[in-house]
């Protein structure tokens, strides 16, 4: 276990470091209030930051505008604490926390990209519920957290997905309206080609949108649109059709074959095979011929 680079005062349990870029997803456990080891900072966090309590019920009191609160958590439930936002929270008891923490200037970019009328703002919300919201957090962690490497464009989208929510719960000024349609042909062209001639390698939702011409915040949904899959599901799908090529075809080494097809390694090739099509690259391989 580390410390969190979201709120340093707990111990973290998983992080996902720099694979996210513009925020940092964690696992994390808080202490009862009084039995930490560390205080927490007298200022607020350094990012906007987004809390999903999963373990057992507990109790949470907070100060906001001088005035003392508490609730009770039970898991799934959420609290949005903005960047520097003090509220000098204190469990009742020790709980596991799932934590997003998103860049206040990106998410404000996201927001500008969208066409919101005005810079979208946060305000603390230390108790709600959003099942859609907590779902994507607790699936970006569990991609963080995995055995194998983590996926980074699916991540990516995750929290491209999240920033959308939060920025949906900041209020009207902080929605982001979608586009009506798809990419253009020579636009998604570009995508696809771009794709296939960098398997071998980590693609980037960024380099995706750049590559599309548009924003990262509209990217995933206009290629959706125009392919009627996300990203990551549509380099995984040609990574694996590339593989698959190369095992009936050739008698090469299948580490080679998985490294040329972007896997980190042939055991990270047979999990995705094996959960995608039903076979180990061996099996598969033997079966062709």
């Amino acid at each position: 276990m580390s410390v969190s680079y979201i709120k340093p005062h707990l111990r973290c349990l998983h992080s996902s470091a720099e694979l996210l870029g513009h925020a940092v997803a964690e696992r994390a456990v808080e202490r009862a209030a009084g039995t930490a080891d560390t205080a927490p900072p007298p200022g607020g966090p350094p990012l906007h930051v987004l809390v999903v309590h999963t373990g057992r019920s507990a109790e949470l009191r907070w100060s906001a505008e001088g005035t003392a609160r508490r609730e009770r958590f039970l898991p799934g439930e959420a609290l949005i604490n903005p960047v520097g936002w003090a509220a000098r929270p204190r469990w009742q008891d020790e709980v596991e926390l799932l934590l997003l923490g998103i860049d206040p200037v990106w998410l404000e970019k996201l927001a500008d990209e969208g066409g919101a009328p005005s810079r979208a703002v946060l305000v603390p919300r230390f108790h709600f519920s959003d099942p859609l919201l907590a779902m994507v957090v607790e699936r970006l962690v569990a991609e963080c957290s995995g055995p194998g490497p983590a996926d980074t464009l699916y991540a990516q989208s995750l929290v491209q997905t999240a920033a959308a929510s939060l920025l949906r719960l900041a209020g009207p000024d902080g929605a982001v309206p979608g586009r009506p349609g798809g990419l253009p042909p020579r636009a998604l062209a570009r995508v696809t080609d771009f794709v296939h001639a960098h398997l071998g390698r980590r693609i980037t939702l960024a380099e995706l949108a750049a590559v599309a011409g548009v924003s990262e915040s509209h990217f995933v949904r206009l290629f959706k649109v125009s392919t009627g899959e996300p990203p990551h599901r549509y380099v995984l799908r040609r990574r694996l059709a590339h593989a698959r090529r190369e095992l009936l075809r050739t008698d090469r080494p299948i580490t080679e074959i998985a490294a040329e097809a972007g896997f980190a390694d042939q055991s990270h090739l047979t999990r995705m095979m094996r959960r995608y099509e039903g076979a180990t690259p061996r099996v598969l391989r033997e079966s062709g011929r």
